[in-house]
């Protein structure tokens, strides 16, 4: 949710002003920046982000994930909801504006409800991400913050692999997206089609 937050926000600026900043001379170039992020594997960044969380005392903590987790998919929020926020005209915050309303109103009362299934299809696409994320995961936690995907790969022993608790938490693991899915469904379709028809 965090990440869906800051990236709307980051994305309304890039369709909406003009930035330079240091090398990056236009928002393309900020863009680009933003989904080059993605770029990076994750064991790159595994050795800095243990050391920084060991001296921050965020390893084994539920803040720790969500900082990560935030950082690891702001740049496809930024990414989705710029194409989404191109879509609408501009001439629609231009008319807010001339109607006495500020920026933070049009963006809040005419623009957000317009870029809904955007926002929709950038959160699915996130949650999905955040929770079958497993590398991060079992490299920052231990026993006080486990994720799912950590609890279903744990269940090894001495004895062999415990299928039916594995069964259990996979389902369980499995069927939140489910029920979000289905629930969402009409807004991820709307939201992923947008700007494929012209």
């Amino acid at each position: 949710m965090a990440a869906l937050i800051l990236g709307t926000l980051a994305a309304y600026g890039l369709s909406r002003f003009r930035y330079r900043w240091g090398p990056m001379r236009s928002n393309d170039d900020i863009l680009f920046f933003f989904v080059s992020q993605l770029i990076l594997p994750p064991v790159v960044l595994a050795l800095p982000f243990l050391v920084l969380y060991k001296a921050l005392a965020l390893l084994d903590t539920r803040i720790g994930l969500i900082l990560i987790y935030t950082l690891t998919v702001l740049p496809i929020v930024v990414w989705i909801m710029r194409d989404q926020f191109n879509s609408i005209p501009i001439e629609l915050d231009e008319a807010a504006l001339v109607d006495g309303l500020s920026v933070w109103g049009s963006f809040a009362r005419i623009i957000l409800p317009l870029a809904l299934p955007g926002m929709v299809a950038a959160f699915i696409l996130s949650l999905v991400l955040c929770w079958n994320e497993y590398f991060f995961a079992a490299l920052l936690t231990s026993t006080d913050a486990k994720t799912l995907p950590v609890m279903v790969a744990s269940q090894t022993g001495s004895q062999g692999i415990n299928w039916w608790s594995m069964a259990a938490l996979s389902c369980a693991a499995i069927a939140p997206l489910v029920i979000i899915g289905v629930v969402l469904e009409r807004y991820i379709i709307k939201g992923l089609s947008t700007g494929a028809v012209k």
